[in-house]
């Protein structure tokens, strides 16, 4: 038999050491100071916040209780009410057992289990299902499942929001149409009065809202807007004068946010001047003196006539920036003194001057390699680029410029750069545009990859999707594994070190990477079944004792069976005897005597038909079970003899790797 790559009994943790970090739209959660927080918990602390700024429609209690009463509820309403967020909402107000929160994402192109597979639900699940933006197909094929699972609902004491589609929100069946429940508008002031308080501010009474504000309210604007506009308010009643009152922040920011509209013109026509208030608004609130390079880079790379006077001669940096509206702080960073302005001058240039487009993405890319440049400050200018190609590129190219970086780049400024904008279009809050970056990262997951765009796509899976989509993260970490050179085993980041990490912090993703060593997707070669081995004795590995956890569960152990069956037929002895002793030994310190049948009774059957394996099996359990476990193992294994006949190995058959 052919070794297969093996982590050692001794556990995981000394063939790697990755640091998990949280890129979120909002500042990261307490809960991730900690290294090893687990992206459950982080998700838990983000559905809490979510909450604390909800402001409840009228009938949403009606909801809340069709969901405690009949574990499901279908939700719809005018889309930009906050459905999606009303969902979340009810499912963390549900009492909380021993089951997870989790959202079901129905993307099928990546070969991850269909978003209602009853075997991947967990006892006392809260799950959500949006189906808000489904195509058809989709639909039918939910709508479809929907009398199947509820039973698996009603069984495990799980729960379960829909969100339908506006297309089929009549179209529920008779049988469901009971539990469907509308999600009205909140109050509008109310949103932004707790979307402040969350941030500090104390609207005072949001009763005597000046006129400006009522008149935005007036159109109705969709939830994230008014989400936006509260942050706008905050923006200004920090840099507003001490007499200044609520209603002149509301004033200023929706003067700030109508002036991000395209009929914006910024007063400068000079060549230097633009350079400067262009460079100020991609890069606001950075240095001044990285501000002053990257200005001199771009107006090289437009050709813009420099001053030929003598230096001495040369205006300040200060009333350059004065002339463009801008002036530095105590901390010498930059910024405009109007608010907002920087928006507004990016989608000016972005929107009115096609043929810069280009050659602003190349400054970017020099920008970001400047040695000054402070981490923070690269983040937000690459989310600044990708939000501006947002507003002019289809959906399905915006990620092309990321892998265009891991390709072409090597240093690790720019690496990081790529990871960032991937990030930013994974969680970006326009479904249609996280889902066509999921699928990008999928493509280049699922074929080999360069080394740098391979640590790219593991730093994204990790960092970002482990928080939004930790199933599907699974799923991309799985095939980069499975594409990974052997002979990186003890890389620091390697995608199978990365993967078993992360499951190891959740016990649905754990289970949810044993269902797909099982069944799903079917391996091409012999390198990636030996991925696959290594994958499920790193399971086995885990200090929180996995096999105990899923011995429970009948699909499970099936999974264990398939997976032990598959290492004992496929490799030598050598490779998996340390985790069948350890699984052994575990086995003997249960006290369950049910428990200790399941185990032994997944050993017998995965080598049923393994002669060498089922001898080596009886052999270890001599040693470390008692004589009455060690008598009932044997008769087992005489049964399995009895029922099928085993079968030696075929030398001619090893997988070679």
């Amino acid at each position: 038999m052919t070794d297969a790559p093996d982590p050692g009994a001794g556990g995981i943790r000394d063939y790697y050491d990755v640091e998990f970090h949280f890129h979120g739209n909002e500042p990261p959660p307490d809960v991730m100071s900690s290294r090893n927080t687990p992206p459950r918990q982080v998700a838990d602390e983000q559905l809490s916040r979510l909450q604390r700024r909800f402001a409840r429609p009228m009938g949403i209690n009606d909801a809340y209780d069709t969901l405690e009463r009949h574990n499901i509820v279908f939700l719809y309403g005018t889309p930009g009410n906050g459905r999606t967020t009303a969902a979340r909402v009810l499912l963390r107000e549900l009492p909380r057992g021993s089951g997870v929160y989790h959202e079901l994402t129905p993307d099928a192109y990546d070969q991850s289990a269909e978003p209602l597979t009853p075997e991947l639900i967990g006892e006392g699940d809260r799950m959500l299902l949006d189906l808000s933006d489904a195509e058809e197909d989709v639909w039918t094929q939910c709508h479809n499942r929907f009398p199947g699972f509820h039973k698996i609902l009603l069984d495990k004491r799980s729960f379960l929001a829909v969100v339908l589609p506006p297309a089929h929100a009549d179209g529920l069946s008779p049988d469901f149409a009971a539990y469907r429940r509308v999600v009205n508008r909140p109050d509008d002031l109310e949103v932004i009065a707790r979307h402040l308080r969350l941030r500090g501010v104390d609207p005072g009474d949001s009763g005597q809202a000046p006129k400006e504000l009522t008149d935005y309210l007036s159109d109705k604007p969709p939830m994230r807007e008014l989400a936006y506009l509260a942050g706008i308010i905050v923006d200004a009643r920090r840099t507003a004068k001490p007499e200044e009152s609520f209603a002149d922040w509301c004033r200023q920011a929706i003067a700030a946010a109508e002036e991000e509209e395209d009929d914006f013109v910024p007063p400068l026509r000079n060549g230097p001047q633009r350079a400067l208030l262009l460079s100020v608004a991609m890069l606001h609130g950075a240095p001044a003196d990285l501000v002053h390079r990257a200005a001199a880079i771009l107006r090289r790379s437009l050709r813009i006539a420099g001053d030929d006077r003598p230096l001495l001669e040369h205006e300040s940096l200060t009333e350059r920036l004065r002339e463009v509206g801008a002036s530095r702080n105590d901390e010498a960073r930059v910024h405009f003194d109007k608010l907002r302005y920087d928006h507004a001058v990016r989608r000016f240039f972005w929107r009115n001057m096609p043929d810069l487009r280009r050659p602003l993405r190349d400054w970017v890319e020099q920008v970001l390699a400047l040695p000054q440049f402070p981490e923070e400050g690269r983040k937000d200018l690459v989310v600044r680029l990708a939000a501006l190609c947002a507003l002019t590129e289809d959906a399905d190219r915006l990620a092309e410029p990321a892998r265009d970086w891991a390709l072409r780049y090597d240093d690790p400024a720019r690496l990081r750069a790529a990871a960032e904008w991937l990030g930013w279009g994974v969680r970006n809050e326009d479904e249609r545009t996280s889902r066509h970056f999921r699928h990008a990262i999928y493509t280049w997951a699922i074929r080999p990859a360069e080394p740098n765009l391979r640590r790219v796509l593991v730093d994204v899976c990790v960092n970002v999707m482990a928080f939004t989509h930790p199933e599907q993260a699974v799923v991309r970490l799985h095939h980069l594994a499975r594409r990974e050179p052997l002979d990186e085993v003890s890389g620091k980041n390697a995608a199978r070190h990365v993967l078993l990490r992360l499951v190891e912090m959740d016990t649905r993703l754990r289970r949810y990477l044993l269902f797909r060593l099982a069944l799903a997707p079917p391996r091409r070669n012999g390198r990636q079944q030996a991925v696959d081995a290594w994958l499920f004795l790193g399971l086995l590995t885990m200090p929180s004792r996995p096999e105990h956890v899923l011995l429970q569960s009948p699909s499970a152990r099936l999974w264990l069976l398939m997976c032990w069956s598959d290492v004992l037929r496929s490799f030598s002895s050598r490779s998996w005897l340390p985790h069948l002793q350890r699984w052994i030994t575990t086995t003997d310190a249960a006290d369950d005597p049910e428990l200790v049948h399941l185990a032994l009774d997944v050993l017998v059957d995965a080598a049923a038909e393994n002669y060498p394996a089922l001898r080596q099996i009886y052999l270890t359990a001599r040693k470390s079970l008692s004589a009455e476990k060690t008598e009932w193992l044997l008769s087992r294994i005489e049964e399995a003899q009895h029922r099928r006949p085993p079968l030696r190995a075929d030398p001619g058959k090893e997988i070679r790797t």
